[in-house]
Formats: structure tokens, C-alpha cells, sequence
């Protein structure tokens, strides 16, 4: 199946990438142009400028120990060599530049509350930049967005600008009404769409940022210092403990866990998943025909700051972005029984990098 993409960019020069499995007949204005954007350019750099070069590219001088020199093979140093001679022309990553990565549902009424958090992120402006994937909506939210994006990008005040933002639409047709989302026999459907949505996300938002930063769109609190104190433990993967304060029900008046993604293998839950055909799909909450055994973020101790995980939902996850470009995205299919955040992390695991969550560094999910 042939993608249609196009961009759509009207007079006020907002720009609304367009990207559809299937062909949709669109109303456009005579005055609209079609831009694809794709990748950046490269730009020469000062040759006092190149940190994104190893160390060893100064092997030459007398600075370097003959013992030092000795530890590279003649290819490496060559390949070392070709770096140098080729850097100028090389673009700098961007030190600490952050992409913001949220996928979108009839979500207008959750956007206020959004921007309200991330004016008080305090995080470098100028390092931020934030991507939305709009899908199957029926509501306004794709027009907000553009109306955000004007405000922050073009009527506001220069300090409050992002370095992007971008705005994206997939469709995927997939309907399921709310109060049947949680049930097993939806699950599969859901989650590998969801996986789909956050794979068109990243691999068309992600240009050279350092840190990818997954937020979910209907969030109620997370602290201001957030990024910079998950980015101090220098992790591949780091995801925050979720929670949801309950208005009814036995649990009414407290926060309990929301994101019950988030876990930690244990003993019994690793000998019931040898147990498991190779078609069996496991997912936490709701009626899910299995007892996973799994240990959650609320299962820890409070002395307990930073524990290895397996498992990782995706509310608020930071994800260090050579882990994205090394290929490891989320799995649309079975990966060790697992489908999107989970088989994401299941995935990053198998392929050799840390996933890690922090029990009792929470954020507050919208009331449901």
C-alpha cells in the first residue's frame, strides 16, 4: 500500500504534516503549498567544533601515549583519520536537545492542561522540541494543536518558542469505544495500533535530539525538575511511576498505581512465561486470562529509587534517542509475548541496553 504524504502549510505559515494509509480527499485552498520536509542540512562546523568526534581523532599528537595508540588496530585508526578529515562538513549533535513525543486521540480537552505543564517544565526552550500524532480523531484537537503552534511558535513571545514543533496525522480507522479498552479480548487490536502510532511518530519526528521524552497527552502533574533529574541518572530507558488519584469506588480518595506497565520480572512470573504457547499475549489489568506474577512500581520500597525493569508503559518515559536509532522501536507483533511500551522494553533489553523505572517519582494521570 502506497502512503500518501503531504504537508500542509497555510497563510499563517503553520505547517501540518499529513501522513494516510489510504488516499482522503482533501479541500485545499489555492494558496496552499506542499512541503515535505526531510531530515536537516548539513552544515560546516569551526574545526575547534567537533565533540561529536572520539577523542582518539587527536592521535597524531605527542599528547597521546605510545601504549594508548597501540590498543586501536591500523583500520580503526584510519577510520578515526577518515573523521577527521570529513568533520567541517559534519553536523554537531545537539547537546541535551529534548524531543517531546506525544500521540493524540480526541484529546482537545486534555490540551489546556498539556501546555499548562510543559510552560512550567524547567528545561531550555531553545533544547525542546515537541512532535504530536494525531490519529482517527474526531473532535478539534488537530486544530488546537495548529492554534498552539501559532501561538507558541509565531505570536508569543521568542523565549517561549520550541526549536520544532510539529504536527503529524496517521489514520488508521481504528475505533474502539472507551469503556471497552481495557478488555483482554480488545487488548491485542489496541495495543499493536498504538504501536504503529508511536512508530510513525518517532521515525518521522526524530532529527539529531539527544533524548526522547514520551509524554502521554492527558496528564494532570508532573514536577517541573522532572526531566532534569530523570536525565541525571543517565539511563537508557527511565520511565516514572504513573498514578491516578480515585474519586470512587474502594480506592476512593487515594493515588494509586495507573500504569500497570511498568514491572519487574519475578521468579514465578519468569516460570509461567515458560509455560506459555508462543501465540499467548500478556497484558496487565483488566480480565487478562493470566496471572503474571509481575512486580509493579508500587511493589517496591520507599528506600527503593531506581530499580531494573522489564516491562515500561508509556505515560512518562525517557528514552535515550540512539536506543530509537539503533532500531529498537515498538514491537506491532509478539515479541516475548509482549506488543508496544512492553515489547519496547523487552526489545531494548534483548538488544543490550538498561531499562529502569523509578518507584517513587510519580506523576498524576487525569481522573478517569
Amino acid at each position: 500500500m502506497i502512503a500518501l504524504v503531504l504537508t500542509f502549510i497555510p497563510t499563517a505559515l503553520l505547517s501540518l504534516r499529513y501522513l494516510s494509509d489510504s488516499s482522503v480527499k482533501q479541500e485545499i485552498k489555492s494558496e496552499t503549498k506542499y512541503i515535505e520536509a526531510l531530515g536537516y542540512e548539513y552544515q560546516p562546523q569551526p574545526k575547534d567544533k567537533q565533540s561529536w568526534l572520539p577523542k582518539l581523532i587527536s592521535y597524531g599528537k605527542s599528547s597521546w601515549s605510545v601504549s594508548e595508540l597501540d590498543s586501536f588496530s591500523d583500520e580503526s585508526r584510519n577510520i578515526l583519520k577518515n573523521d577527521q578529515d570529513i568533520a567541517p562538513q559534519t553536523l554537531d549533535p545537539d547537546n541535551d536537545s529534548l524531543l517531546i513525543l506525544t500521540p493524540v486521540k480526541n484529546n482537545a480537552g486534555h490540551l489546556t492542561k498539556y501546555f499548562e505543564l510543559l510552560d512550567k517544565l524547567k528545561y531550555p526552550r531553545h533544547k525542546i522540541s515537541i512532535a504530536f500524532l494525531v490519529s482517527d480523531s474526531t473532535d478539534n484537537t488537530q486544530k488546537l494543536l495548529i492554534e498552539a503552534k501559532q501561538r507558541y511558535q509565531e505570536l508569543g513571545p521568542k523565549k517561549m518558542r520550541f526549536k520544532r514543533f510539529e504536527i503529524y496525522r496517521q489514520d488508521f480507522f481504528y475505533s474502539l469505544p472507551r469503556h471497552l479498552r481495557h478488555y483482554y479480548d480488545r487488548q491485542f487490536d489496541r495495543r499493536t495500533m498504538m504501536a504503529r502510532a508511536r512508530n510513525y511518530l518517532w521515525t518521522r519526528a526524530l532529527e539529531n535530539e539527544q533524548w526522547v521524552l514520551w509524554i502521554d497527552g492527558d496528564l494532570e502533574h508532573y514536577s517541573p525538575n522532572i526531566v532534569h533529574d530523570m536525565k541525571a541518572y543517565n539511563k537508557d530507558v527511565l520511565v516514572a511511576n504513573c498514578l491516578i488519584h480515585k474519586t470512587g469506588g474502594p480506592y476512593k480518595g487515594k493515588d494509586i498505581v495507573y500504569d500497570l506497565n511498568s514491572w519487574q520480572e519475578t521468579p514465578k512470573s519468569i516460570e509461567m512465561v515458560k509455560k506459555l504457547k508462543e501465540t499467548d499475549f500478556l497484558v496487565e489489568g483488566g480480565d487478562t486470562p493470566f496471572i503474571t506474577h509481575r512486580k509493579y512500581m508500587n511493589d517496591f520500597g520507599k528506600n527503593e529509587t531506581i530499580v531494573p525493569l522489564d516491562g515500561v508503559g508509556g505515560t512518562f518515559t525517557l528514552v535515550k534517542a540512539h536506543v530509537h536509532r539503533s532500531g529498537v522501536g515498538f514491537p506491532a507483533w509478539l515479541f516475548q509475548h509482549q506488543v508496544e511500551t512492553e515489547g519496547f522494553a523487552k526489545l531494548a533489553k534483548a538488544n543490550g541496553f538498561g531499562v529502569f523505572g523509578l518507584p517513587n517519582y510519580n506523576v498524576l494521570h487525569t481522573p478517569e
